[in-house]
């Protein structure tokens, strides 16, 4: 074994600067992991150490190589500590109680009831009183629209952002914390227009938001509302008109996917765009004699794509998707080749850069994992698809055609098999019939879909879409109906508990291991990606659940299902407990477990109180021998500047 780690270490040479950014991100999964918020000295001082180790054994290169890999995790464990630090500054106290007050609109999307929501900047109160940072307000129903850069007023209600609200749940106040948010709320009164107090010449945040406003609302005022949710999804990045059923039937059929803007998006519109562009030129001898096409070709591809990056939302698959798309493109440019795993680190290095706190995302992990599967792949595969577009009987454009319609359904596949243990430890379910799924839609995205889309976006500005975006609903629905029969297949999708942390760091290193190393010792990797799969044998139901105002609460009945007890309030709660975790049916009644005691602000139970003010809310796992562990959630999250108890 120890000669097959030296072989393969010699062997994979120019594979080891891959590392850098698993090493970077191994340093911002450290402080995410931490229960306590770190001294801000602290890794200051780690990296003086370090400096101080360096310049002692200057001249063992193998020590100065383990001090490199710990400075590059300091430096990720570094980047997400300092803008935690600015963030977390200028905390304001928000009032108990429903007020006036008034605001800055930055962006306007709508909530899974449908319902308008504004993210308010500069708010201040009638007072004066400012509060700093954003704030998401959900509207109630009013005819007028209001455009982003508006300046509105209301009464309502703000309230911090919403706790975690389960053990090992979703942290949802750390993701409102990295993107600026304050606290969410709701308006109590229609809201109005007012005059803003500083006004800018040109705002380009604004002209973009708005921008995608319009372009969704063109969508849903040609297309009928189940086509025009998909296609507002995939052009717009606004998914919150696609209801509860239909998301259902698209992530019960493994397609769940393809309503994310991500790299499947961003590299079939460039390379549309790509051929396009090259096949309206072929037809202008004085450009094609006398120019490189291939290149112009790029530079209107790397337009397009950047286009698409604004106006979809900007979210992280997209921006991934675009410094890859970029990056090759770029590649054309200089006549390089540029579809390699170092073009994906990079591109992930980017990305972690600008926003460290992405990397505990499902978006992120999903993300890369599908794009590092297909980039695996495709190293693996390059000379064989070279050989193919260049020999043979068929005419070229042909086995061009062949190889695009392959290529989206495999790509679809991989990408399935590569995001199926993140999309169990974050969703607990997995879609038998992903395959089916793809290999029916696949080709309808591909041939149809997505170049309705580019069509659709050239277009637009002449207000000639129309006839694009019909097609593109055509399309779309298609789609819709294969995943409605896909879903309705007999166990669809199966619920699966979720590993523990350990057992996915596991399969992630595991899985890094394989793709990253090219030599025989990366078949090492396997032993991870499999004891990190055994690792959901460990996985267990909670006996007892209590949520953060003791309005929601569950026991485990004998089939290993919880029971919901009675009870008025914590739906949302309720909610977020059957997406992760088998609901029984039948409910239970909180007099029949005379061991636990429950109150609105505490909980009593084997003689010691629980004061849910501080712990949020608890789950209960008792073993074979009557044994109790009670974890808070407290417990589970610690205590961090997003979640502070104080």
């Amino acid at each position: 074994m120890l000669k097959l780690i030296k072989e393969g270490w010699r062997q994979d040479k120019d594979r080891r600067n891959l590392w850098f950014v698993v090493l970077y991100a191994l340093g911002i999964a450290v402080y995410f992991s931490l229960k306590f918020e770190p001294n801000k000295w602290i890794a200051v001082g780690i990296a003086e150490g370090l400096i101080v180790l360096a310049i002692i054994f200057r001249h063992h290169l193998s020590i100065l190589r383990v001090l490199s890999c710990l400075a590059i995790a300091v430096a990720g464990f570094s980047a997400v500590q300092l803008k935690t630090i600015w963030l977390a500054q200028n905390n304001s106290q928000l009032p108990d109680d429903t007020f006036y007050f008034k605001g800055k609109i930055e962006n306007i999307d709508t909530n899974y009831q449908g319902r308008k929501r504004f993210i308010l900047t500069d708010v201040k109160d009638f007072d004066g009183n400012s509060y700093k940072g954003k704030y998401r307000i959900t509207q109630r129903s009013s005819k007028e629209e209001a455009n982003i850069g508006e300046c509105v007023e209301m009464v309502g209600k703000i309230m911090p952002l919403s706790k975690e609200v389960m053990v090992g749940g979703y942290q949802f106040d750390r993701k409102g914390f990295f993107e600026g948010l304050k606290g969410s709320g709701f308006a109590e009164s229609r809201w109005f227009k007012i005059d803003c107090e500083t006004k800018s010449a040109f705002d380009f945040n604004a002209f973009i938001g708005n921008l995608r406003y319009d372009i969704a609302n063109r969508i849903k005022n040609i297309l009928p509302k189940e086509e025009a949710s998909i296609a507002s999804a995939i052009i717009a990045g606004e998914r919150g008109d696609i209801d509860s059923r239909q998301y259902e039937n698209y992530r019960n059929s493994g397609l769940a996917h393809f309503l994310s803007i991500s790299g499947l998006h961003m590299s079939m519109l460039a390379g549309l765009m790509f051929f396009f562009i090259r096949f309206v030129l072929a037809f202008i001898p004085d450009i094609s004699l006398k120019f490189d096409t291939k290149k112009i070709s790029a530079v209107f591809a790397i337009i397009i794509s950047f286009i698409y990056l604004l106006i979809s939302g900007q979210a992280i698959p997209a921006e991934r998707a675009f410094i890859m798309t970029f990056v090759v493109l770029l590649g054309v440019l200089f006549n390089r080749r540029a579809i390699s795993m170092q073009t994906i680190c990079l591109a992930g290095f980017i990305v972690l850069l600008l926003s460290p706190q992405v990397l505990v995302s499902a978006s992120f992990q999903m993300s890369f994992a599908a794009v590092m599967g297909l980039v695996a792949f495709y190293e693996k595969t390059s000379n064989a698809i070279s050989r193919f577009l260049n020999v043979g009987t068929l005419h070229k454009y042909i086995r061009i055609i062949i190889l695009y319609v392959l290529g989206v359904v495999i790509s679809d596949f991989i990408a399935s098999l590569m995001t199926l243990p993140f999309a169990v430890y974050h969703f607990n379910m997995v879609a038998v019939y992903t395959t089916l799924g793809n290999f029916l839609a696949g080709p309808i995205i591909g041939l149809i879909i997505m170049p309705m889309v580019l069509l659709s976006m050239l277009f637009m500005p002449f207000g000639l879409d129309g006839i694009f975006l019909k097609a593109l609903g055509y399309g779309i629905n298609q789609v819709n109906q294969i995943t409605e029969y896909v879903s309705s297949l007999p166990n669809s999708a199966v619920y699966v508990p979720s590993m523990p942390h350990w057992g996915l760091v596991l399969i992630v290193l595991g899985g890094l291991w394989l793709m990253l190393w090219q030599a025989k010792w990366k078949y090492f990797g396997i032993i991870g990606v499999v004891l990190g799969l055994l690792s959901i044998t460990t996985a267990k139901v909670p006996d007892i659940i209590i949520g953060p105002d003791a309005k929601a609460v569950a026991f485990k009945n004998l089939q290993g299902e919880l029971e919901i007890a009675s009870s008025r309030g914590g739906r949302f709660i309720k909610d977020v407990w059957k997406n992760k975790y088998k609901v029984s049916k039948y409910k239970s009644k909180l007099s029949e477990h005379s061991s636990i005691d429950v109150s609105y602000d505490k909980v009593i139970y084997n003689n010691k109180t629980y004061n849910l003010d501080d712990e949020i809310g608890m789950s209960i796992y008792i073993d074979y021998n009557g044994v109790s562990n009670v974890i808070t959630i407290r417990d589970d999250i610690g205590n961090r500047p997003w979640n502070s108890a104080n």
